[in-house]
């Protein structure tokens, strides 16, 4: 996940258009956005930190935050790209990223595992889900707000979608499985055997590949949706904390609070205190 649940990451389009490519052109993200560059028609070169990138109609190029690449379009085949730039708000409208995170696994793989600057190939046809984002900005229609969150959320899936079915190495496939499982299965007294076996890998790759791609251990993975978990349950409910600690899949309220207390800063009551909906 991008940020512990405590925290809101609220993103929405800044700009929407299409570009034609003459010769060469730099796009760049700021530090408070991403963007997205879907090639519509021709043939380009990307050019990032040194290496050069061929890419057709089938290309999205992912721009993380302050990265910028070179598009130099080929004579023969003039390019034209459709530029999608998602900034971070603090307002609304905004779509939470966090929270689709905690609630759609895939866009969690994707947002973790992805680098800050990745070509996919467009597999689930995310070009129309950038021209009705296109024409949503430009007419202003009823509802607009509406149907760009609807919108939004369609694009990441799809962009989550075609990341995972690029013929990537099977350490991914295998992480993406033992994260499924975690997100399947936190609320039980699972091992690490367990996640390892429905990965079909040993217990010791496992813990390798998580600490390669996700930076920490399995358990650590664990506890991480646990508490993801139980802060939604703390700002949404009234639950009891102890409840909430059960339900989370902690087997004692000492145990969840002091883990609790680790990954988020503050102590169960305290985030409550601070962030529960009334």
């Amino acid at each position: 996940m991008p940020y512990p649940y405590a925290k809101k990451l609220l993103v929405w389009p800044s700009d929407c258009e299409i570009l034609n490519i003459p010769h060469q052109m730099t796009v760049s993200a700021s530090g408070e956005e991403n963007c997205f560059i879907q090639v519509m028609t021709g043939k380009a070169v990307v050019h990032h930190n040194g290496t050069d990138y061929a890419v057709g109609t089938d290309a999205v190029v992912v721009l993380g935050r302050s990265i910028a690449v070179s598009i130099e379009s080929i004579p023969e085949h003039p390019c034209q790209v459709l530029l999608l730039r998602l900034k971070n708000t603090s307002d609304s409208p905004g779509v939470d990223l966090n929270h689709l995170c905690l609630t759609m696994p895939i866009i969690d793989t994707f947002f973790s595992i992805k680098t800050r600057f990745c070509i996919l190939t467009d597999r689930e046809y995310i070009r129309t889900s950038l021209n009705s984002i296109l024409y949503e900005m430009q007419h202003r229609d009823q509802e607009q707000e509406n149907m760009l969150q609807l919108m939004l959320e369609e694009f990441f899936i799809k962009l989550a979608r075609s990341f995972g079915g690029h013929k990537r190495p099977t350490s991914v496939q295998f992480a993406n499985r033992a994260r499924e499982y975690v997100h399947k299965r936190f609320q039980q007294n699972i091992t690490v055997e367990e996640i390892a076996a429905y990965a079909g890998i040993s217990r010791s790759y496992l813990v390798q590949l998580f600490a390669t791609h996700m930076g920490c251990s399995p358990v650590e993975y664990v506890q991480v949706v646990r508490c993801d978990h139980a802060a939604y349950l703390l700002r949404t409910t009234r639950f009891p904390v102890v409840d909430i600690a059960l339900e989370s899949g902690f087997n004692s309220r000492q145990h969840f609070a002091r883990t609790f207390g680790k990954i988020y800063g503050v102590t169960p009551r305290q985030y409550r205190a601070e962030y529960r909906m009334d």
